[in-house]
């Protein structure tokens, strides 16, 4: 107690004689006056202090704060001063009347209502003054004694109470103060007054006898409650007003309807002191209230308490038999007395009529007053509950037999609990006893008295009756219980049958006999009966047999509840149950059989030996009861009956009608010439004529007869074949076939009359196999099947099978069809015929499969019905077609063929071409998806012979497989063979991102390849993931999460929700193609993490295999963020997979896929250079020694702030610089998603081009787009502008390229400039942005090697950036190509605007040879009877095509500047004429070489030598073009439109006719023919439009021409001007000519031609610009002659004439340093005079580099570069000549003749 109240205070009091003042100050300090709250008071009487003990320092504190403490008396007020003790130690502990010592704590006030434990309350006279009599008030007069023992009586505790009260003063026994009320447990003792009562409470601890009894006492609590009894007459709203009118307001009213009372609640306690002082009278009825206290729960009554009565006695009648029962058995009777004194239930069972009294003891019980108004109807329902378990059985007995019966039943009963009692007056025996035994009795007692009555009527009334009932019926009924029951209700009754009768006789009473025939009859009609769904031919026969001798053999003998019934018109099986009688219909389906057996020759059957073998069979087997059947009819021969009788007949039948059926047999022969050889040689066949009909076919001789002798004759044909000897002579000479078919008639009679040998010219020059036509496209899944588009014959097609496109009935009557039928010949048709004759007709979509045979070269033909297209509902014929491709692959398969071709099936039944073709593609896909790694069919062709039908076959084949390139190597394909083609290594075609592949020993397939692994088809996909199984996380889980769905997450989760490293767990795939995922957690790398890959790699493969799976796919796992070495992974998985074939050995696991991200070069390298170690077979991986790499660009070549590449003939370059000022056709700008970035290459780009291009963006960006538009170019240099929403990621970076660069391909642009995408603003790497940029160039290209685009620029502004280019370059270059067409010599980019189309295209170096078409050898099939002829005949041949060969060659230096044209005109003529064409080239010299027959290489040597002529008509035409257009600038004007240009011919012809003065000409506008009125126009067309023409001199001008030009003649294009001797002019030229050369000088001429200066002034122009240097031009001298100086005066030099003098440093036009090496004779030839000439020429060198001889153009600068040296020389460090190879390089500006 101290330490609950530990804050003292000390109060210092101003009087100390104040009555009960120490209930004051505890009254005072707890309330709200004082500010305080819960404490104890210390006060000992008289003292001027007391201490004060609060439990809450708060209190204390707020006591202390108050300035004044009064305590107000009835008279005056007592003041007090309250401060802290000096100590808290409170010494003497006073002592008063109600507290005895410091024990006991003092005594606690309730602070307030809530109070749950109060201290004892005290009540004080009314005398005492105000606050006494509220004290009084509040005190309880009454205590509760509790803990009483079991038995206490209300005496002792009187004494008790007395013996504690014994020494109070004034205290007599002989007044009883106090009253005492005694409850189970408890008691109350009640007082006069609270102080009584506190002083009680006070001394019972202290009194021996009371502690010595364990008792405890408690102060009673003021109530403010009270019971109200009687109340079922009033309701709880008129108890309510009453109560608040008669004492207060009523806080709560409850009502007990069970004691008729109410407990009512007040809101003060005064209330209740009110109610109980008065008396209560309601409606003239007095009513009775009580306090009612919470913690006893009751009401205290005192002396009113209301007395109970015991209810009434209830009498119960009970049965006599029960009573009886309950008499004879004690036990049971005591059991329901203990049931019913649990309810105070007395139990009298001394009469029938059972008496139920009320034990006194119930009026005891708290609720009695409850309980003995329910006591009547509890009693009396738990009376009967209890009679309800015991049970009296009345058994009717017959007075006949009632003591026999009686005495029975009592044997019966012997050991049993019950009791019998029978009253034979009423005729009942009565079995009386406990339910369950009297329950368990109940069928043996009653039927014992029903046998012993029975069995006296039976003798008497007993009768015999038959049935209509046979015996296969009864015995269904029997095995359906249905006799047993009837039996069991009636167990005398006998039923049989007697020997000859078919019906059931029963014997017994007739009502036994009535009702059980009614009972037998309805079950009878109960059953179920179906007619027999079996066979016709076996229904027949069942139908003339025995019904009950057919039920007894097929049915009830084998265990069938089920019978026959059989008429004329059916056959049915009658069975109780459906399933007896589906049990019936199986086991007779698979007993009684037809086997149909289709008849070959139906003439067999028209034999009398047939219809002799048939009675036989017939009769031969008698045991059964049904015979064996056998139909016939021309198509089948059908043999009907018992299974094992019909398989042993059909048997000898099959065999009976294929020996003697007519067939047809064919000897195939390697070629055609030993049928023809046979022909002419048939009397070695006379011996067979009598016996078959001998036909001769194409490569087969054909044997038609019965089959047994057709046998006999093949081996007689076949030894025949085996003794001709046949030879394939191929002769490889031009014109070979060309010879032999216009010299046959005289070819093949010569050789057999000379040799007695067979000569044939055969078109397939392989002589065995044809080979399959190159396809326009091509792709190979990655299970390795070949899908292919091919133009073809499928007639002549080598496949397994071909698809025909049949109509229902299989009549080929027109299109491929019949085609198809001409080649396979009669036999084709034949076979359909017999396959309608069995399945009457095929619907659209169904397939057959037949022979093929003739000249097919299939081994099969497989007939798809063509549905019909219906345009109203077109998903039906489209269904109907897949099913029809579908079917088709799998018959084929079925059939074990493994290759097929099928042809556009149903397009000329109505079906759009495109909708047909994407229909048959989509089903091949469907096929191949549905067969993944189980498909045997390897080859699927498409083939068609027709243009459109290919290109759509194409075009959904690229949509369904993509862009793939087409094989460029054709193997054929096997066929005609049984064997099935073997994998070998390195013979599969490899997908094109596989990057290796190998099986194993033991059957495992390993693939390693380039993808994404979220891509897989493979049955698992096995992911990596971290400890928190997040599968956002990672790059490879995180793809795999993208594409699977969020379920995958939630499966995950749904497993675990944290793993642990090296847990595999495994996941459904959801969205994914593979049927699982396989979760890896993995650590990063570190301390044992590759121990821990191991075991997770082994675990992913066992758990595969355990699954039953045949396919998983691993990414590179651990190679990314987890940090492991690659080339660890690499090893780790390899080995693992390796070791898990050799000891595992899978049996399901098939396959192992390593998928590795495309964009991971260092892990592709890793992987790749591991393959090959671990496995040295594998194909399609570089062999790890080799240096070279097989990259797709060429080698890269570097200049400043340049790489540069090419890819086929695309040129690929990163730069350096500003993309705005780019000149390719497109322009590509990096933007934002609106499309309206203004920073970086964006803001670059938009700001050069102007606003009217950020116009266009913000008009095209708020529309729905896709991520790019293009705009017009505004002011950039570019055709246009293609803007794209730029990325960061590479992935994303390399699909906005791939994009960007189709569109440029489908809009026809030529170049393209990118920016580098990513790398500015964006922040991503440039490595990562280059090698996603290049790689999707690569995938671009590859994809349209022939596509518009030429040029491709990637701008980067930021320089440190171009070597992360260049090095991705790098990696994808091939630094040792083989083949020549990947070797990229660049060309200038600036082309000349002055010399024709040798320079402006110049025939490269590589480009000079020919194509020679291969002259494919001719093959001739030679069949003779020895080898010696068969040689001397292949001599013969040989001999006489070589006389009719002949050659010439043609020598031209032209021929090495022949156009592309020109080169494709060749080819064209050796294909035509059948000629061979090569080109030699010895040193300068050129030369073609044509070899054939005489007649065509002369035709052909005609037509080249024209087309040279033609071709240097061509160059002087150009020339003159570029001339002209080069000294006027002829250009038209269109209404509304500003000056164009003429075209280079229309210029020509305009100026021509100026100069030639005519008055006007016609040219050619945009393809409109216009008339020009010269000189100024106009231009009129034919409709009378016109066009105003102008004409710009290009000559005119200052700086155009030489000032010490005289002026030129009028229409003179050059002339040559005389020098004055001694002039500057004259002078200087004379000196540079004496410097080297002493010769005398007859003149000097200069040559003037505004037009070769001009271009001169311009070609020197543009390269002082390339060159950036102004050091370009010499003056050299060059050596003429007489004849051409006019021709040079007037065209300028021309190196087609190079090789004219001399050509040792290139063919070009040559000029020397000094005047003494040109003077030379064999440059300067002499004329007739004597006079040389040589001219002073203005030469622009510009950088020049060592010549060589047979040189056409000068070489590039670098080993790739687009940039040329302009010239050659003898020597780089001291040249002596420079040979230029562009005529407008040089200019003859002075002639010197001199001698």
């Amino acid at each position: 107690m101290a330490d609950a109240y530990s804050y003292a205070l000390l109060v210092e009091l101003e009087e100390n004689n104040i009555p009960r003042l120490k209930i004051k100050l505890v009254k005072y300090f707890q309330s709200k006056k004082s500010n305080g709250g819960d404490c104890e008071v210390q006060y000992e009487n008289g003292s001027r202090t007391a201490v004060l003990r609060f439990h809450r320092e708060e209190d204390r504190q707020n006591v202390l704060k108050k300035e004044r403490h009064q305590i107000h008396l009835e008279k005056g007020v007592v003041n007090m001063t309250v401060r802290l003790p000096e100590d808290e130690t409170t010494k003497g502990a006073p002592s008063d009347e109600c507290v005895q010592n410091d024990d006991d704590a003092g005594i606690n006030i309730p602070s307030g209502p809530d109070e749950h434990t109060p201290a004892v309350e005290f009540q004080t006279e009314a005398n005492t003054g105000a606050d006494e009599t509220a004290d009084e008030e509040k005190c309880s007069t009454a205590c509760v004694l509790e803990h009483f023992p079991e038995k206490l009586e209300k005496e002792y505790l009187e004494m008790l109470v007395e013996n504690v009260l014994k020494d109070l003063p004034d205290y007599t026994s002989a007044i009883p103060r106090f009253t005492l009320e005694v409850f189970p447990q408890s008691a109350v003792v009640t007082f006069q007054s609270g102080k009584e009562n506190t002083e009680f409470v006070r001394r019972c601890p202290q009194n021996k006898r009371f502690a010595m009894k364990g008792l405890s006492v408690r102060p009673l609590e003021v109530t403010k409650q009270v019971l109200v009894d009687d109340t079922q007459s009033f309701g709880e709203d008129f108890l309510r007003i009453y109560f608040e009118n008669a004492g207060g307001d009523v806080e709560n009213l409850v009502l007990n309807e069970a004691e008729q009372s109410a407990t009512i609640t007040f809101e003060d306690h005064k209330a209740v002191q009110k109610i109980m002082k008065k008396k209560h009278r309601i409606q003239d009825k007095e009513i009775r209230v009580f306090p009612f206290y919470n913690s006893l729960g009751k009401a205290l009554y005192g002396k009113d308490k209301p007395s109970l009565k015991l209810p009434a006695a209830v009498s119960e009648p009970i049965d006599d038999a029960v009573w009886k029962y309950l008499n004879h058995d004690q036990s049971a009777a005591e059991t329901i007395r203990i049931h019913l004194a649990k309810i105070f239930c007395n139990v009298n069972l001394d009469h029938s009529t059972v008496c139920l009294s009320p034990q006194p003891s119930l009026l005891q019980e708290k609720n009695a007053k409850a309980i003995v108004k329910e006591w009547r109807d509890t009693v009396k329902s738990s009376f009967a509950q209890a009679l309800s378990k015991i049970k009296a059985l009345k058994l009717l007995t017959d007075l006949e037999v009632w003591d026999e019966s009686e005495k029975k039943i009592r044997q019966l009963l012997l050991h049993e609990d019950l009791v019998v009692v029978p009253d034979k007056a009423t005729g009942i025996l009565s079995v009386v006893g406990l339910v369950g035994a009297v329950n368990r009795l109940e069928p043996t007692l009653s039927d014992v008295v029903n046998k012993m009555a029975n069995r006296a009527k039976r003798g008497k009334f007993s009768i015999t009756e038959e049935m209509n009932v046979t015996q296969s019926i009864y015995h269904i009924l029997c095995q359906n219980g249905i006799v047993d029951q009837v039996l069991q209700v009636y167990p005398d009754l006998q039923m049989s049958f007697k020997k000859g009768s078919p019906n059931l006789m029963a014997t017994g009473l007739s009502d036994e006999i009535f009702a059980a025939s009614k009972v037998i009859y309805a079950a009878m009609c109960a059953l179920i009966r179906q007619n027999l769904k079996i066979d016709t031919f076996v229904l027949d026969l069942l139908k003339d047999g025995q019904q009950e001798e057919l039920t007894n053999e097929f049915l009830t003998s084998n265990g069938i509840n089920a019978a026959f019934q059989i008429n004329a018109n059916r056959v049915q099986l009658i069975a109780g149950s459906e399933k007896d009688l589906n049990d019936a219909e199986e086991h007779l389906g698979k007993l009684l059989i037809s086997q149909y057996i289709d008849v070959e020759d139906s003439n067999v059957l028209k034999k009398p030996e047939w219809q002799n073998l048939v009675s036989q069979l017939e009769n031969a087997d008698n045991k059964s009861c049904m015979r064996i059947g056998i139909n016939s009819t021309p198509q089948q021969v059908v043999v009907s009956g018992h299974k094992d009788t019909v398989e042993r007949v059909s048997s000898e039948v099959e065999q009976f009608l294929m020996q003697n059926a007519q067939v047809e047999e064919t000897v195939v022969v390697k070629a055609n010439v030993i049928v023809e050889f046979m022909k002419k040689h048939d009397t070695c066949l006379e011996q067979l004529k009598d016996k078959v009909v001998v036909n001769f076919r194409e490569k087969a001789v054909c044997l038609i007869g019965s089959r047994a002798i057709v046998a006999e004759c093949m081996t007689v044909v076949q030894d025949l074949v085996s003794s001709l000897c046949f030879e394939n002579v191929q002769v490889t000479m031009p014109g070979v076939k060309k010879f032999y078919k216009d010299n046959k008639e005289l070819f093949v009679p010569t050789i057999l009359r000379e040799t007695g040998c067979l000569v044939q010219l055969v078109d397939d020059t392989s002589g065995a196999q044809r080979q399959v036509p190159k396809p326009v496209y091509q792709i190979q899944t990655p299970d390795g099947v070949e899908i292919a588009v091919c133009k073809a014959d499928l007639c002549s097609y080598p496949v397994h099978a071909v698809v025909n496109a049949s109509n229902s009935n299989l009549k080929h009557e027109g299109g491929l069809a019949k085609a198809l039928l001409i080649a396979a010949g009669p036999q084709f048709q034949d076979e359909c015929d017999k396959i309608i004759s069995l399945k009457t007709q095929l619907m659209a979509g169904d397939c057959v499969i037949t022979g093929a045979g003739g000249q097919l070269c299939c081994k099969k033909v497989i007939h798809a019905v063509s549905p019909i297209y219906d345009k109203a509902y077109p998903q039906k014929p489209s269904a109907q077609l897949k099913r029809a491709v579908k079917g088709s692959l799998e018959l084929a398969e079925k059939h074990n063929l493994v290759s097929v071709a099928l042809p556009a099936i149903s397009r000329n039944q109505g079906f759009p071409l495109d909708v047909c073709a994407n229909t048959i593609v989509r089903a091949v896909k469907d096929y191949c998806s549905d067969k993944y790694g189980d498909n045997t069919l390897k080859t699927i062709h498409l083939v068609n012979n027709d243009d459109s039908a290919v290109q759509a076959m194409v075009a959904a084949a690229r949509q369904e497989f993509g862009n793939l390139l087409v094989s460029s190597s054709q193997q054929p394909l096997p066929f005609k063979t049984t064997s099935s083609p073997v994998k070998q290594a390195g013979s599969v075609a490899l997908a094109p991102n596989c990057l290796g592949q190998v099986q194993t020993k033991e059957g495992l397939d390993i693939t390693l390849m380039k993808g994404n692994i979220e891509n897989a088809t493979t049955e698992v996909t096995v992911n990596t993931v971290f400890e928190n199984l997040a599968l956002n996380r990672g790059a490879v889980s995180n793809a795999i999460f993208g594409a699977a769905g969020p379920q995958l997450q939630v499966l995950v989760n749904a497993k675990n929700n944290n793993g642990t490293f090296g847990e595999v767990i495994v996941t459904d795939g959801c969205q994914l193609k593979s049927k699982s995922v396989f979760h890896a957690v993995t650590p990063p790398w570190g301390n044992g993490a590759d121990k821990i890959l191991s075991v997770i790699f082994k675990e992913c493969l066992a758990k595969a295999e355990k699954m039953g799976l045949t396919s998983i796919s691993f990414p590179a796992i651990g190679t990314g963020n987890l940090g492991f070495p690659k080339d660890l992974v690499a090893s780790i998985l390899l080995d693992t997979i390796d070791t898990f074939s050799r000891k595992k050995q899978p049996k399901h696991l098939k396959k192992v896929m390593i998928i590795l991200y495309p964009l991971d070069a260092p892990t592709i390298k890793a992987f790749s250079d591991e393959f090959p170690k671990k496995f040295p077979s594998a194909t399609g991986v570089p062999v790890p020694s080799s240096p070279q790499s097989t990259g797709p660009f060429s080698k890269v070549v570097s200049s400043p702030g340049m790489y540069e590449t090419k890819m086929g003939s695309v040129v690929v370059q990163a730069v350096t610089g500003d993309i705005s000022k780019e000149t390719t056709d497109v322009i590509v700008n990096s933007s934002n998603d609106d499309f309206s970035l203004k920073s970086g290459v964006s803001k670059a780009i938009l700001d050069a081009a102007g606003q009217a291009v950020e116009a266009e963006c913000q008009t095209l960006g708020a529309k729905p787009h896709t991520g790019m538009i293009i705009t017009q170019p505004g002011n950039l240099k570019s055709k246009k502008i293609l803007h794209l929403v730029g990325k960061t990621d590479p992935v994303q970076i390399n699909k906005v390229v791939k994009d960007a660069l189709q569109m440029c391909m489908t809009g026809s642009y030529t170049s393209v400039s990118l920016p580098a995408i990513g790398t500015g603003q964006g922040n991503a790497k440039a490595r990562q942005v280059a090698d996603a940029m290049l790689d999707a160039v690569i995938e671009v290209l590859s994809q349209n090697t022939n596509g518009p685009l030429k040029t491709v620029r990637i701008v980067i502004f930021q320089q440190p950036m171009l070597k992360e280019f260049s090095n991705s370059m790098h990696h994808r270059e091939a630094t040792a190509p083989k083949d020549k067409s990947w070797i990229w010599n660049p060309f200038d980019k600036i082309k000349s605007l002055f010399v024709g189309g040798s320079d402006e295209n110049p025939q490269k170096e590589e480009d000079f040879d020919i194509e020679e078409v291969k002259v494919d050898p001719v093959s001739f099939h030679i069949c003779g009877e020895s080898q010696a002829k068969v040689n001397s005949a292949k001599q013969r041949v040989k001999d006489l095509i070589s006389k009719d060969q002949g050659s010439i060659c043609i020598k031209d230096d032209d021929i090495l500047h022949l156009s592309k044209a020109n080169h494709q005109r060749i080819v064209v003529i050796q294909q035509t004429t059948g000629v061979s064409i090569r080109i030699n080239r010895q040193q300068a010299q050129a030369s073609l070489t044509i070899e054939g027959l005489s007649q065509d290489v002369l035709n052909a040597s005609q037509e080249i030598n024209e087309m040279l002529k033609s071709m240097r008509n061509e160059e002087e035409l150009k020339k003159k073009l570029e001339l002209v257009a080069s000294v006027a600038d002829w250009q038209y004007q269109q209404t509304g439109h500003q000056f164009q240009s003429f075209d280079l011919m229309a210029n020509f012809k305009l100026e021509e006719a100026m100069e030639k003065k005519q008055p006007n000409v016609k040219v050619t506008v945009q393809g409109q023919e216009y008339t020009v009125t010269m000189p100024k126009g106009p231009a009129t067309d034919k409709q009378g439009l016109t066009l105003q023409i102008k004409r710009i001199d290009k000559l005119k001008g200052e700086d155009d021409i030489p000032a010490v030009w005289d002026p030129m003649p009028a229409n003179s294009a050059s002339v040559a001007i005389t020098l004055n001797a001694g002039s500057p002019e004259h002078t200087e030229v004379l000196n540079l000519f004496k410097a080297t050369c002493p010769r005398n000088i007859v003149k000097i001429e200069r040559i003037q031609n505004p037009g070769l200066w001009k271009s001169l002034e311009i070609k020197k122009r543009d390269m002082e610009l390339r060159n950036k240097h102004q050091n370009n031009e010499r003056r050299l001298f060059h050596g003429t002659c007489v004849e051409t100086a006019a021709y040079i005066n007037e065209h300028g030099f021309n190196r087609s004439y190079a090789g004219k003098n001399a050509t040792c440093y290139g063919n070009g036009t040559y000029f020397a340093v000094n005047a003494s090496y040109s003077a030379s004779n064999t440059y300067s030839r002499p004329d007739a005079k004597g006079e040389k000439r040589m001219y002073l020429c203005r030469v622009l060198t510009g950088d020049f580099t060592i010549g060589n001889q047979g040189m056409i153009t000068t070489p590039a600068k670098g080993n790739v570069s687009l940039q040329k040296y302009d010239s050659v020389v003898d020597n780089t460090g001291k040249p002596s000549m420079f040979v230029i190879f562009h005529d407008s390089q040089a200019y003859p500006e002075y002639m010197i003749t001199f001698v």
